[in-house]
């Protein structure tokens, strides 16, 4: 029996704690795991419980990692940048919980969109054009261009501008999110999202495995994604699902030429080994219209295992399992743990030999 700890929530907003508790709720559960929820509040205040709709009464960390069960790996299902980055960090690397996923560095790394751009493509993997803005500074490149946060999700203070005397604007929409902008030339054309799976901690020959491009349907109309696309929203603007019927629709699998899917293949696999990544990453592209070339967009590598999640589609779409395949990741995470502790226990047997 393998036991998880579900890592949901925020200590940032009621935005990503109703986002991440989403997920959470729609996340698979293989034969042969157990289930454990730790779930931070933005108050700072922790529950616990074997479901989200069996929590504890709310209590700070200390009593809450006291009050932790015996788990052997830990599946985040959290999205503003602390719980990316930090909480990983937590309870990797202080707790030592082995956590499904990239380790903190890669995450924390992905969530610089500009550094991104610049590891990536300093591996060979191509992005469009773009200025990084800070206030004060004066754009310098010309529309048609996509403003948006270096640092936020969701397409939260997105704007697409056409003219000039849109750019202002913009501006002001995307330092409403962050302090850092980044100025990317719009290239028109397909947009596909695009994962690969790591299997280097199995048995398997085939370590990076490309899955099924799902396809956003952009059109002359809705030329690129919206929040509205990724998230039905409240009357209070907070998440409640995703939308039912979006205006950029979702097809999977993409309909790709051979010639295209092998640039496209190549440009992940080597985007996944750039940033570091484990178990499992994912990647936005746009293809552009005349040229039939891609670029990468932006990397997400949070997949959370959830029902509801882009990597499920993606399986579904090559008959393959959600429910296999996390219990073979999970599996695999966990033992890092082991090696770790038999490596550790190496080295102090060897040093007590030298002595």
């Amino acid at each position: 029996m393998l036991a998880s700890l579900h890592l949901a929530g925020s200590r940032v907003s009621d935005f990503y704690y109703n986002l991440s508790v989403i997920y959470a709720r729609e996340v698979v559960q293989p034969v042969g795991v157990s289930s454990y929820y730790a779930v931070v509040h933005p108050d700072g205040l922790w529950q616990l419980g074997t479901s989200l709709d069996s929590l504890s009464e709310k209590m700070p960390l200390q009593e809450a990692i006291a009050g932790l069960p015996e788990v052997d790996v830990v599946v985040p299902h959290m999205f503003c940048v602390p719980g990316m980055t930090s909480f990983r960090g937590f309870f990797e690397d202080l707790l030592g919980l082995p956590v499904v996923g990239s380790p903190s560095g890669s995450t924390a790394l992905s969530c610089n969109k500009a550094q991104t751009r610049s590891v990536v493509s300093a591996y060979g993997v191509p992005v469009a054009k773009a200025q990084v803005v800070r206030r004060g500074d004066t754009v310098t490149m010309q529309p048609p261009f996509i403003v948006k946060p270096n640092s936020e999700d969701n397409s939260l203070g997105l704007t697409l501008v056409w003219q000039e005397d849109q750019i202002v604007e913009a501006l002001r929409v995307g330092f409403e999110h962050d302090e850092t902008l980044l100025v990317e030339d719009y290239i028109p054309g397909r947009e596909l999202r695009v994962a690969v799976v790591d299997f280097s901690g199995t048995v398997r020959e085939e370590k990076l495995w490309v899955l099924p491009a799902i396809e956003y349907l952009v059109t002359s109309d809705n030329p690129i994604r919206t929040l509205r696309d990724k998230l039905d929203l409240q009357g209070d603007g907070l998440p409640r699902k995703q939308p039912d019927k979006p205006a950029v629709k979702p097809v999977c699998p993409a309909k790709v030429t051979p010639s295209l899917w092998e640039k496209i293949s190549d440009a992940v696999k080597r985007a996944h080994i750039a940033l570091g990544c484990r178990e499992c990453s994912m990647y936005d592209f746009r293809v552009h219209a005349e040229t039939d070339e891609p670029y990468m967009l932006e990397a997400s590598l949070y997949g959370s295992f959830s029902k509801i999640g882009m990597i499920s589609r993606m399986l579904q779409a090559d008959g393959q399992s959600l429910s296999d395949l996390a219990w073979e990741l999970w599996s695999a995470a966990a033992l890092r743990r082991t090696r770790v502790a038999c490596g550790a226990k190496f080295k102090y047997a060897a040093k007590a030999e030298k002595t």
